[in-house]
């Protein structure tokens, strides 16, 4: 459903593929809560809701559901998110079969009437409430669903500092409008993506893509790995991270640094040593707690290090920011 994306492997290739995860499910459901509108004003509406909802059910909620696997296992918190997935069809369900009661309530009633039985009269009318008190228990459980979603896009948006997914999380929870919200959702990707495919300091405009068959970048890979390819120094400097004195590096390429973090929900995605072409994504734990920090990053075997120097090793992170840590090289450590 999206446009792929020549991805850079020196940053969050992971990111990337739960974002386009994310982007293609909120396509889905744009169109679902679409076609649940129309159904509400068209002569077969009827038909047009239950597509909209074997639609949701089969399609858009396990797209969701893996977009959301895809963002914990870079390290995101969605659990709400996963909630509001689970609890999302027992609302829809509840309110469908409370709709179901409550019509065929109504139609009891009157053919009882129209047979002059009031007791088959009283049973419809009973029937009906029960159906209605069904459909807005339901319709209860849906709305939180929906929060819960909202609210872990929403936390999605502040991580890859983007305003406009913000703005889509809120409108996903609001009834009525949550189809904007998704439509904003789907747009913001594209911006996210770019930076952190090539940085924030490209020159390609938000939702851009830079021209397909440019050698100037290196080919996707979305497996971990490290080489000796350059990473450009594109990313600004991180107001949230800092290290904590200086770490140390030696001669098999494993590099220690302490770090604090003043913000939740960052994640280091690859690391290089600046003004050479060594980079790495092996970076343990690649996931950031608010507090002090005791990272690793493994380097391949390094050459032309001099004992005692100092090195600067840069730490790319998921909100597309950098941190500039040193290590001095300490070959037995």
């Amino acid at each position: 459903m999206s446009k792929p994306l020549p991805t850079s492997s020196y940053y969050g290739s992971n990111d990337v593929i739960a974002l386009q995860q994310l982007k293609d499910a909120s396509l889905w459901f744009i169109i679902i809560t679409l076609l649940g509108y129309i159904g509400l004003f068209v002569n077969v509406g009827a038909i047009v809701s239950i597509v909209s909802l074997v639609l949701l059910f089969i399609i858009g909620i396990p797209k969701l559901r893996t977009a959301f696997q895809s963002f914990a296992m870079t390290g995101k918190d969605v659990n709400y998110g996963f909630t509001g997935l689970k609890i999302l069809p027992f609302g829809i369900l509840i309110s469908f079969i409370g709709g179901l009661l409550a019509i065929v309530g109504v139609i009891a009633s009157i053919f009882s009437a129209g047979s002059l039985s009031l007791a088959g009269v009283g049973g419809g009318f009973a029937l009906a409430a029960i159906g209605g008190v069904l459909a807005l228990l339901g319709a209860i459980v849906t709305f939180i669903g929906y929060l819960l979603i909202g609210i872990t896009i929403f936390n999605l948006g502040g991580v890859y500092s983007s305003d406009m997914m913000k703005i889509g999380g809120i409108l996903i929870i609001i009834p009525g409008i949550s189809f904007v919200g998704w439509i904003l959702t789907y747009i913001s990707i594209d911006d996210i993506v770019r930076r952190l495919t090539y940085g924030p300091s490209s020159g390609y405009p938000p939702s851009t893509y830079p021209p397909t068959g440019t050698s100037q970048y290196p080919p996707y890979n979305p497996q971990p790995a490290y080489g000796s390819q350059p990473v450009p120094n594109v990313f600004p400097a991180s107001t949230d991270v800092y290290q904590i004195g200086i770490g140390q590096i030696n001669q098999n390429g494993e590099a220690k640094v302490t770090l604090m973090v003043n913000r939740y929900g960052l994640s280091i995605t690859n690391a290089s040593i600046e003004n050479s072409t060594m980079y790495t994504t092996q970076v343990y734990p690649s996931t950031l707690n608010q507090g002090q920090n005791e990272v690793t990053i493994r380097f391949p075997q390094l050459i032309n290090l001099v004992p005692g120097n100092t090195y600067n090793v840069l730490l790319y992170l998921s909100n597309g920011q950098m941190v500039r840590t040193v290590v001095k090289f300490n070959p037995g450590f």
